[in-house]
C-alpha cells in the first residue's frame, strides 16, 4: 500500500526556500576569497561566481509568476521571447568568464539576498489557492504546454539552491585537493 503524500504547502514551501537559502549561504561561507576564482577541470563556472548564478532563476522566475498571474492563468508562451533567449546566452557566457575576486564577493552575496528576498515576497504574495493554480506554460519552441503552479516554481528554485551548495562543498573539497597537489 502506498502513502499519498501531501504536496508542500505556500507556508512550507517558503519556509523550505528561506532554509535552501541559508543552506547555500552557509556552504558558501566557507569559500576562502583565494578560491572564488577556482575552476576545475570540465566545469564551465568558477566556484565564486554561484551566487551570482542563482540570481538569474530567482530573476526569472519571478518574473515567469508575475506574467501567469497577469494572464490569470491562461497559456502563456516563453519561446517566443528572443531577446529573452538572447540575453541569456550573453549571461551565460559572462559568468562562464567571470573570475570573482574577494573584493567582489560582497556585492555578489548582495544581488543574491536581494533576488531571493524579490522572489520570496512574490511567493509570499499569492494565497493559498493561487499558490497551486497552474497555468500552460510553453518553455521552448514546439513543446507542449507545461501546468506550472507557484508550488512548482517553488520547488525548483529550492532544488537550484540544493544543487548549487553540494556543489559548493564539493567543488571547495576539489580546490583544497588541488592546491595541495600543486603545493608539492
Amino acid at each position: 500500500m502506498s502513502e499519498n503524500i501531501e504536496p508542500p504547502t505556500r507556508e512550507a514551501s517558503l519556509s523550505a526556500l528561506d532554509q535552501a537559502y541559508v543552506q547555500f549561504l552557509e556552504a558558501f561561507r566557507d569559500v576562502p576569497d583565494e578560491a572564488l576564482s577556482y575552476v576545475p577541470a570540465g566545469d564551465e563556472y568558477a566556484l565564486g561566481i554561484l551566487p551570482e548564478h542563482l540570481c538569474d532563476p530567482l530573476w526569472k522566475y519571478s518574473s515567469q509568476l508575475d506574467a501567469m498571474v497577469r494572464a490569470d492563468f491562461s497559456q502563456i508562451d516563453l519561446s517566443l521571447d528572443n531577446i529573452y533567449e538572447e540575453a541569456q546566452a550573453r549571461r551565460h557566457a559572462d559568468l562562464a568568464a567571470w573570475r570573482p575576486l574577494s573584493a567582489e564577493r560582497g556585492a555578489m552575496l548582495a544581488r543574491l539576498k536581494t533576488a531571493h528576498q524579490h522572489a520570496h515576497s512574490r511567493l509570499a504574495a499569492l494565497d493559498d489557492v493561487t499558490f497551486t493554480r497552474t497555468a500552460p506554460i510553453v518553455y521552448t519552441a514546439g513543446s507542449e504546454p507545461y501546468p506550472t503552479a507557484a508550488r512548482d516554481i517553488a520547488g525548483w528554485l529550492i532544488d537550484h539552491y540544493d544543487e548549487h551548495t553540494a556543489q559548493t562543498r564539493e567543488l571547495l573539497v576539489r580546490w583544497r585537493a588541488d592546491a595541495q597537489t600543486q603545493a608539492w
